[in-house]
């Protein structure tokens, strides 16, 4: 493992691309169970624990996806070659180790969280398995890694309350309704991967306006249910706003899902709404008055 600038790159890519939003969602999360300002401690302890199992899981993934990759024309190391596939296992093994270790001095309910997220980040890529081939478990099995990362938040605290709960329900659907519009970029690449996506299976533009009806369902139920969860006006008004924006921006992929660029600007549109979309929980916990 000599190119050590090219797999801390490989790193810093996994984090920023995809992993943050899972990491931010952890870190709010031990916000919301806190009620109020956590831990250091702890809140340094939930934060390497999910940074580890979901830069782990990308990268693992990445090795797995190695041939799919290339035919999309990811701009990777992995993909490109710069880092081996077995180089970026290892990687991932270690991050894996580190974090399993590191969740099994904290707590029983980190330590389970953090296996359950680990199981599902190796089985959704790896064969004979790959939940990524079968058709609607992979939209669930990467919805749950919201759900999951919101968890583990409360998990390291000790609080599993209903309003994590409610915080890791509404990322599970918002990622579960925005997964067809994520597999716009990567359409090529997953049909040779067998991929079983919706917007394979059924169409990008089933997929788009699946994306529209699981929002608008979502900003009904951010509108009707809030007050029984314990959250302030704040986390309905911020969450029915985003969720507007979420969907114009899938109404305006209806006539441009062929131009993979404008697909991944508005992929990267969403996981920047998803931040503001985190911080209304927290928002929402805090007393007003």
């Amino acid at each position: 493992m000599g190119n050590y600038k090219e797999i801390l790159r490989l790193i810093k890519v996994r984090f920023f691309e995809r992993s943050i939003a899972f990491v931010y969602a952890t870190v709010i999360g031990t916000f919301v169970a806190s009620k109020g300002i956590p831990d250091i401690r702890l809140l340094f302890y939930a934060l390497l624990v999910i940074f580890c199992l979901a830069v782990g899981t990308y990268i693992f993934n990445d090795v797995q996806d190695y041939e799919v990759d290339r035919i999309n024309k990811v701009d990777r190391p992995i993909a490109i070659g710069s880092v081996t596939r077995k180089q970026g296992l290892i990687v991932s093994i270690i991050l894996f180790s580190f974090g399993l270790m590191l969740s099994a001095l904290i707590n029983l309910e980190t330590l389970l969280t953090s296996l359950v997220i680990t199981a599902l980040g190796i089985l959704y890529s790896v064969p004979p398995v790959r939940l990524r081939n079968r058709f609607l478990i992979v939209n669930i099995v990467r919805s749950s890694g919201g759900f999951l990362s919101s968890l583990l938040g409360g998990a390291v605290i000790g609080n599993i309350s209903p309003q994590i709960i409610f915080q890791g329900f509404m990322f599970f659907m918002l990622i579960f309704s925005g997964t067809p519009i994520f597999d716009l970029p990567d359409l090529m690449g997953d049909k040779v991967g067998r991929s079983k996506s919706l917007s394979i299976v059924y169409g990008p533009k089933f997929g788009i306006k699946f994306s529209i009806a699981g929002w608008s369902v979502l900003t009904v139920l951010a509108i009707l249910s809030f007050p029984y969860f314990g959250f302030n006006v704040i986390t309905p008004i911020m969450l029915t706003s985003l969720l507007l924006i979420h969907i114009w921006l899938a109404y305006s992929l209806l006539s441009r899902w062929r131009d993979v660029n404008y697909c991944r600007d508005v992929c990267k549109k969403i996981i920047h709404l998803g931040f503001f979309y985190q911080l209304s929980f927290l928002l929402g916990v805090l007393p007003l008055f």
